[in-house]
């Protein structure tokens, strides 16, 4: 069964539009991510259990750790931030959960053949995002997010 959000939280986008800054957090707010925003010199962010989600204008995302102590421990950590990562996409587009998670898990996997690098996806007047890297504070972390163009 798919993420399904009230009309009124996705009422602003049937255009198909880049959604701004108060939309966005308010298709958020509706999926779930009810955590106080906290300012900072160039967005917003939320805490999460797991990592930071990020609102600046035209660019939202999450960093989130990857824990990969074993293999098992490190799917079940990619499963649940692509639970994240579908989540920003679902509230940026209005899209279906089975497209946009579709979607970020394909790019999860070039992502995790090509570490450091990030893979994207253009779709419609914004793209989404993923980078796992190895390089930031000695630990394996998940970047995702939809951009507009």
């Amino acid at each position: 069964m798919g993420i399904l959000l009230s009309p009124s939280a996705l009422s602003d986008r049937r255009d198909n539009t880049f959604p701004d800054s108060i939309q966005m957090k308010n298709a958020l707010f509706a999926l779930g991510f009810d955590e106080p925003w906290n300012a900072t010199e160039d967005g917003e962010k939320q805490t999460l259990t797991n990592g930071e989600l990020w609102i600046r204008e035209g660019n939202y995302f999450a960093v989130m750790a990857v824990h990969d102590d074993n293999e098992q421990v490190m799917q079940l950590s990619l499963i649940n931030n692509l639970s994240v990562c579908a989540q920003l996409g679902i509230a940026a587009t209005g899209d279906s959960s089975k497209s946009v998670f579709s979607a970020f898990s394909h790019l999860t996997g070039q992502a995790l053949t090509q570490p450091e690098t990030t893979a994207f996806n253009q779709h419609r007047a914004f793209h989404y995002h993923v980078l796992i890297t190895e390089a930031i504070a000695e630990r394996t972390l998940m970047q995702c997010g939809v951009k507009n163009q």
